[in-house]
């Protein structure tokens, strides 16, 4: 049976090739990888998210990684998958394994591989583990410890975040964690520093409430309802995915801020309001805003290919202030080098409070400077070949003008975007993880980027 890993690791349906038995294969070449690099006595850590036999798939790799002889920690509970990073650099293991599809729909699962220095797997490692597959017959039946590395986990989060200005600035919170695992989390850690937060949709539920659990506006209409109806004047809207590692938010009118736009308050709140030294590192897909606010404060910009391992190769060579993706995955300096949807709700809380402005007012407050950047993403289903092969015919037919704009250029870096004279650009790629085409844009109005994505909708279909 086909075993692949994509993006951000090996994902597949649970009624298809993420099976029990791949899981078993996988683990046993995964235990076998690290034991050819001489490191794997220094222990391994497994966690697991909310998803539907998750806890099941998680017990079955952490035996038999240990069946080889090694010691390994398995999660006292679902956790996050940045909780899994922050085990493996903290206590000094050889690896870690995340059992989680992330946001993809709920038939998904998946295994994700962490690095020692706590962050997404580089394609070196996975591409060493599949060597090792089917090397060896599995082994079944080690003793594994349970860990609940949630105080930790607290402990590194508050030393990071300015509570007593949060809780002084009267922000009144709500957070949705969409069913997932870090349900609990951002409620305690502000509930330790006496902080009242509403927190919703935080039992668990392996069909996700009936959306997908990714911070998208599509699958958050009662939580943005809720603000509404609440009707506070200074409030913030926080939104984990399924396995917390990306966030989204809500403004206080209960409208949603897109991923773009929280990655541009963010380097704001670091780099104008803290002042911290570095670079900026953002993905292909990444708005202008950023590069333009880059250019303005003088600091240098990394664009890498779709994934955050790329990201997180940049910060561990160092110089970086702020790293992140269009898909909601942000690191900041001095933290583990991993998205982290927990700590990064807190830094979006901390930098209204410090400026006892709404996140929308923040936002506006950037666009009044450097001009309105919009942004969407349609996700088109099409089976593996035919998302492939539409890049390619783009890629060597690609037209000169497209809805009477005229093309400026194109990139090829990862998937195909095309920019045009006025600022505006789409991409078209391949997701690693799921048959679809992802189509990507950003223009100067709300309405001009549905035009766009609905045109380069059709054009896909026609290929």
């Amino acid at each position: 049976m086909p075993v692949k890993f994509g993006t951000d690791g090996w994902r597949d349906t649970m009624d298809g090739d993420f099976s029990p038995a791949n899981v078993e294969r996988v683990a046993q070449a995964y235990v076998d990888y690290y034991r050819g690099l001489g490191t794997a006595d220094k222990g391994f850590f497994v966690g697991y998210d909310c998803r539907a036999n998750s806890e099941v798939f998680a017990r079955t790799a952490a035996e038999i990684i240990a069946a080889s002889g090694y010691p390994v920690f398995l999660s006292a509970a679902a956790c996050p998958t940045q909780v899994v990073s922050f085990v493996v650099r903290e206590r000094g293991l050889a690896s870690g394994v995340m059992i989680t599809a992330s946001h993809n729909p709920p038939q998904y699962n998946g295994f994700k591989v962490k690095e020692p220095q706590g962050c997404s797997s580089f394609p070196e490692t996975t591409d060493g583990i599949m060597r090792f597959l089917d090397k060896n017959p599995v082994k079944k039946g080690g003793k594994v410890e349970l860990y609940d590395p949630r105080e930790k986990y607290f402990q590194y989060v508050e030393q990071r975040i300015d509570f007593a200005g949060i809780q002084k600035s009267g922000l009144r919170i709500f957070i949705d964690p969409l069913y997932g695992s870090g349900s609990g989390y951002l409620s305690t850690i502000l509930a330790r520093h006496g902080i009242a937060s509403v927190e919703m949709n935080a039992q668990r539920d392996t069909k996700f409430g009936g959306f997908n659990p990714e911070p998208l506006a599509c699958n958050v209409p009662d939580f943005m309802a809720a603000i509404q109806s609440a009707g506070q004047d200074f409030a913030i809207g926080l939104v984990l995915d399924g396995d917390a590692d990306r966030n989204g938010a809500c403004g206080s009118d209960g409208q949603f801020i897109n991923s773009q736009k929280v990655f541009a308050v963010l380097f704001h709140h670091f780099a104008e309001n803290l002042q911290k030294p570095g670079k900026l590192v953002h993905a292909f897909n990444g708005t202008k805003l950023l590069d333009k606010l880059a250019a303005g404060l003088g600091r240098e910009v990394s664009v890498t290919k779709i994934g955050f391992k790329y990201i997180a190769g940049e910060i561990l060579r160092g110089g970086v202030l702020l790293g992140g993706e269009e898909s909601g995955g942000y690191a900041a300096s001095g933290n583990i080098p991993d998205r982290d949807g927990i700590l990064n709700s807190l830094y979006l809380c901390e930098v209204a409070a410090a400026e006892r402005k709404t996140l929308e007012q923040i936002y506006a407050g950037l666009e009044a400077r450097f001009g309105a950047h919009r942004y969407d993403r349609l996700d088109l289903r099409l089976d593996n070949a035919q998302k492939e092969k539409i890049g390619q015919i783009l890629a060597e037919d690609l037209p000169a003008e497209f809805l009477g704009k005229s093309v400026k250029n194109k990139e090829e870096l990862d998937g195909l975007k095309i920019h045009f004279t006025d600022d505006s650009w789409i991409l078209f790629r391949a997701s690693g993880t799921e048959p679809l085409l992802r189509i990507y844009c950003e223009a100067a109005s709300d309405a001009e980027v549905a035009r766009l994505l609905a045109a380069a909708g059709q054009l896909a279909r026609q290929c």
